[in-house]
């Protein structure tokens, strides 16, 4: 485990804005990695993309909620050539993250940078110096940073109507990068697309479908069964998206009104 405490200390009061050019973006929606221009300045984080019309970021210091830094071995898949289908390899790498959760509005985002091994104590103790907050160590099993850890398929009755349970799911649905393909008043499904050739760890393999089936309850309750079916192909690296789908609606549900239309995380 890393002691962020021994990192090289940046002055607080340094006016400088630092930039690293090997950090990478990605986020639910959007697992495939970008290479992007990663810019600290006195006052907010500025995230780049290196291409025409890409990624752009600026996160103000006063937004940020937490900063989240983990170490993580990750397996990598890779469509298998022959057979069609989604093979583990066997070799990991070894990556630098940082998750920054802030607030645009009243609508709550994360940002996943994955950091260069050359760059990544600077930026963390630059982050720390200049915002005056503390970057929490995470475990990979546990954090933010895997969405899926412990995952089951739920089965809860809600103190919704159904009719606001079906919207909140969908929308929950989509926020977690799964497609809705059919849509009635007591079914939602959906599909995650296929992350070929990308990290896995936190974003998944893809191609899991997720069933939602609604009943409802006296009262104004619902009856929330959801269930991820992973089929065959790819089985061992997809993962269970039933727990994080079902907390996002929950908290879509809990919102007050006037942001419940919010966008999704990016």
């Amino acid at each position: 485990m890393l002691c962020l405490a021994a990192l090289t200390l940046v002055p607080a009061s340094s006016a400088q804005s630092l930039t690293f050019n090997k950090t990478r973006y990605s986020s639910l929606k959007q697992p495939k990695e970008a290479g992007v221009v990663l810019t600290i300045t006195d006052s907010k984080i500025l995230v780049n993309s290196k291409e025409a019309d890409g990624i752009a970021l600026e996160i103000p210091f006063s937004s940020i909620d937490t900063m989240s830094y983990e170490v993580a071995a990750r397996h990598r898949v890779t469509e298998g050539a022959m057979l069609g289908s989604l093979l583990l390899m066997t070799t990991k790498t070894k990556s630098h993250w940082l998750d920054i959760e802030y607030r645009e509005g009243d609508a709550k985002q994360l940002t996943t940078l994955r950091l260069d091994k050359s760059e990544y104590q600077q930026v963390i103790a630059t982050l720390e110096a200049k915002t005056g907050k503390k970057i929490a160590t995470l475990n990979a099993n546990t954090s933010a940073f895997n969405p899926t850890a412990g995952s089951k398929d739920m089965d809860e009755v809600i103190p919704f109507p159904m009719e606001a349970v079906a919207a909140a799911l969908k929308f929950a649905m989509e926020s977690m990068n799964c497609k809705v393909e059919h849509e009635t008043a007591r079914e939602i499904e959906c599909k995650r697309p296929w992350a070929n050739n990308r990290d896995t760890e936190r974003t998944g393999s893809g191609g899991e479908k997720v069933a939602a089936r609604l009943e409802a309850k006296g009262g104004g309750q619902t009856r929330v069964r959801i269930a991820t079916e992973k089929g065959f192909r790819g089985r061992m690296v997809k993962k269970n998206w039933s727990t994080p789908i079902y907390g996002e609606m929950m908290k879509n549900l809990e919102k007050p009104a006037q942001t419940t239309v919010a966008s999704p995380a990016s």
